[in-house]
């Protein structure tokens, strides 16, 4: 539940522009292009070049990029991999203070999980604000990879598109993150007060405000 810890390194050690690259060009050059991009890192490629293992957890990210959710998982069973693969996809979003918490579920194959974020804590390089939305039908794009804890490997990588009431209500709570003064003890008690009420992810579930089925 931590919002700061292992994986917060990863902006630290990359830029995350370099993260997505046009989807109709080969090369892996930046690009500032309004064309769907798909992530530079492909499955059975490492999440991160000359890192082998990782802890076992989530990462939920928002930045030039877009937004990513990457869960590290050690040796990830098969139907775990073909679940995040190809698997339903749901989706939730809950609002606690500063700190809102993405809830994810793929196929049959894992239990609801979620994973928190603030645009606060976010390395200063991998920091992006939505844009207000130009369509009441916009979707959100996410970028879904599972990674083989054990070595870093990406076992599983899709893109899904979230629906458009999911990606207004999940902008607008970032907006309202980026525009409010960042206080770390209010962030502080926030985790800790949701930890105390709703101690695991199906009863956070519960206090959810918004749900979404992924490409629906």
């Amino acid at each position: 539940m931590a919002l700061q810890g292992p994986f917060t390194e990863i902006e630290a050690k990359m830029n995350p522009r370099n993260r997505l690259v046009p989807a109709d060009r080969r090369s892996r050059e930046a690009s500032t292009d309004e064309a769907p991009r798909v992530p530079a890192y492909r499955a059975g490629e490492p999440y991160v070049p000359g890192r082998g293992c990782w802890p076992a957890g989530a990462q939920y990210l928002y930045g030039p990029s877009g937004h990513q959710l990457t869960l590290f998982a050690h040796a990830p069973a098969p139907d775990l991999i073909e679940a995040v693969g190809r698997g339903e996809a749901r989706f939730a979003l809950g609002v606690a203070g500063p700190v809102l918490y993405l809830s994810y579920r793929f196929g049959d194959a894992m239990a609801w999980a979620d994973v928190p974020f603030s645009w606060h804590l976010q390395h200063p390089g991998a920091r992006a604000t939505p844009p207000p939305e130009r369509s009441t039908e916009d979707r959100a794009l996410l970028w879904i990879s599972l990674v083989d804890a054990r070595d870093g490997l990406i076992v599983a990588q899709r893109g899904v598109t979230l629906n458009p009431g999911f990606t207004r209500d999940l902008h607008r709570a970032i907006r309202s993150q980026a525009r409010r003064p960042f206080d770390p003890l209010e962030c502080t008690l926030a985790v800790a007060e949701a930890c105390r009420d709703r101690p695991d992810a199906l009863s956070r579930l519960e206090a959810a405000s918004a749900w979404c089925d992924g490409n629906t």
